[in-house]
């Protein structure tokens, strides 16, 4: 039962990750902040389903649910949609969910192939250095996605001359930051949890 309903709440994240992606589309194209504002509270639902899928996970798997592909993968996910809304809250602008949503999207969908059976966890993974590691690691990942999205709008909209880019750069110095805040605190706990093992 707890199987079924975690994968009701796998499909149902990924269903309004693509309508909310859909909707960023339309907005973009209309011009208009009111679709985008629907779009973010899509977002938002489908993001709260896909935590709830993650906590059930954990729930099911006694053990946080990034140790197996599709825990990883799933999880990572969950993170770069998790970091589009923090940054798209932030700065007030909707129009990275154009570039950025098709990478938790694909992420979605490329997790949906993967074996999503709940593996026990491994004793190499007890460690709880090893599971910081883990989660700095691919939050600055997701923060690079942003900074990924940031980009491609920043190029766009110099192709295009019709906006000023400075909220473009102002965004990507920022998930930068960010990323490399998490990928260093990612490669000190790697290097620590690493001497405990060797």
């Amino acid at each position: 039962m707890l199987e079924n309903l975690e994968l009701g709440l796998f499909a149902a994240s990924t269903v309004l990750y693509v309508i909310a992606w859909v909707w960023h589309l339309r907005g973009w194209k209309m011009k208009s902040a009111a679709q985008n504002r629907i779009a973010i509270r899509i977002l938002w639902v489908g993001w709260i389903l896909h935590l709830a899928m993650v906590g059930l996970r954990w729930y099911r798997a006694e053990h946080v649910p990034m140790l197996s592909a599709f825990e990883f993968v799933t999880f990572f996910s969950l993170l770069v949609v998790g970091c589009f809304l923090l940054f798209a809250f932030k700065e007030r602008n909707q129009m990275l969910g154009v570039f950025l949503l098709p990478v938790g999207v694909l992420l979605m969908l490329y997790a949906a192939f993967m074996p999503m059976d709940v593996e026990p966890e491994l004793p190499i993974f007890s460690s709880l250095l090893l599971k910081v590691h883990i989660l700095t690691t691919l939050l600055g990942y997701a923060a690079w996605a942003v900074t990924f999205a940031a980009s491609v709008s920043f190029l766009y909209l110099e192709h295009k001359k019709d906006a000023k880019p400075g909220l473009f750069d102002q965004m990507a110095y920022r998930a930068a930051f960010f990323a490399f805040a998490f990928l260093t605190l990612g490669i000190i706990t790697g290097a620590l949890w690493g001497d405990r093992v060797f």
